[in-house]
Parts: C-alpha cells; sequence; structure tokens
C-alpha cells in the first residue's frame, strides 16, 4: 500500500473507533426523535468520482442545521503519478441533500483545482520540466446514506467531468463514485 493510502486508511480507522466510543454515549435513537439542532458534517473516503482514479479524504458542512439543504464539501485527492507527470488535486463542490431522513438524495457542482507538474525529453535529448494548473468542473447526483446522529455515511453517485483550462478538454459522462465515512452533528 503507498504512503497517502495508509495514512488515509489510519485516518478512517481513528475515525471508525471515535464513532464507536460516541455510539456507547449516545445511545440510539431512531426515526424522528433527533433533534436536528446543529449542522450536519461528515468525514469520509472516496474512490473514484471527483478524487479521480484514486482515493481522497473529505468534509462535508450543511450550511444550517439538520442533514437537508444547502452545504459544501472540501478534500484532497491522493497524489496520481501517470508515467512522468505528478498530479496534486483538490475537489470542492456545493451540493444540496433533499431530506433529514436516512436515505437521501444528494446533487451538487464544483471544480477540482489540480495541480500537475511533468518532464520530458525533447529531440535535442534536453529535459524539460513543466508545470501547470487545471480546473476541471465536477457534478455529482446520488443517494447518500446518512446517520440521523453520529454513524456511518456512505454514499453512491454518478459524477461526470469535464476538464477546462488546458488543452486537453474533453468531457467525462460515464464516471461513478462511492464514499465511506463517519457523519456527525
Amino acid at each position: 500500500m503507498a504512503p497517502v493510502q495508509r495514512c488515509l486508511f489510519a485516518i478512517f480507522l481513528a475515525l471508525a473507533s471515535w464513532h464507536c466510543s460516541m455510539a456507547q454515549e449516545d445511545g440510539f435513537k431512531t426515526g424522528d426523535d433527533v433533534p436536528q439542532t446543529s449542522k450536519a458534517k461528515a468525514i469520509y473516503v472516496e474512490a473514484m468520482g471527483s478524487s479521480g482514479w484514486g482515493l481522497s479524504l473529505n468534509y462535508d458542512m450543511r450550511f444550517k442545521s439538520g442533514h437537508k439543504g444547502w452545504g459544501f464539501r472540501a478534500g484532497i485527492n491522493q497524489p496520481i503519478q501517470e508515467g512522468r507527470a505528478l498530479t496534486y488535486s483538490f475537489p470542492v463542490l456545493i451540493n444540496t441533500v433533499n431530506s433529514n431522513k436516512r436515505v437521501a438524495l444528494e446533487a451538487g457542482a464544483g471544480f477540482i483545482l489540480a495541480y500537475r507538474k511533468w518532464t520530458y525529453e525533447d529531440q535535442n535529448n534536453v529535459i524539460h520540466h513543466n508545470n501547470g494548473i487545471e480546473y476541471p468542473a465536477v457534478a455529482n447526483v446520488g443517494v447518500r446514506f446518512q446517520p440521523l446522529r453520529t454513524g456511518i455515511v456512505w454514499r453512491l453517485y454518478w459524477a461526470p467531468t469535464w476538464r477546462i483550462g488546458s488543452s486537453a478538454q474533453n468531457t467525462n459522462l460515464r464516471w461513478f463514485g462511492t464514499s465511506l465515512g463517519i457523519g456527525f452533528n
């Protein structure tokens, strides 16, 4: 396992153990008996989706109390090595969740700020070092399984991307993603 993947996995395990200890303190409440007095938040590891081919660690929060309504998510993606190019990227999205219940529809849009550096050798055997910033647009529509208070968050969604700001402009509409993490109020 790569060092970044080990780090993300360790963070996930730490959050999962914290969740277990909090669940023992809070007890178990079901249905609508859980007051929505604070903003819902989640920390999760995402695979594929707006993280590209790798993994990302994300923080998601609603702007108002409860799970329903508008919010944002921001994350850091696993660095991706493609040949002689290395990419560091950060997804930033505005999203909305349509329900305070355990299962809800989520939709959002934003961009991925990507910094890429690469080297290449020209015909005269001179090595060139380049770098640049790309900002692919991304959207997501999918289902979100969320706790009423503290617990596991699982997301499964469609995430089309549009690459802009580079010479390789393209659209990828066949892109799906999933994420797993801890939700809390």
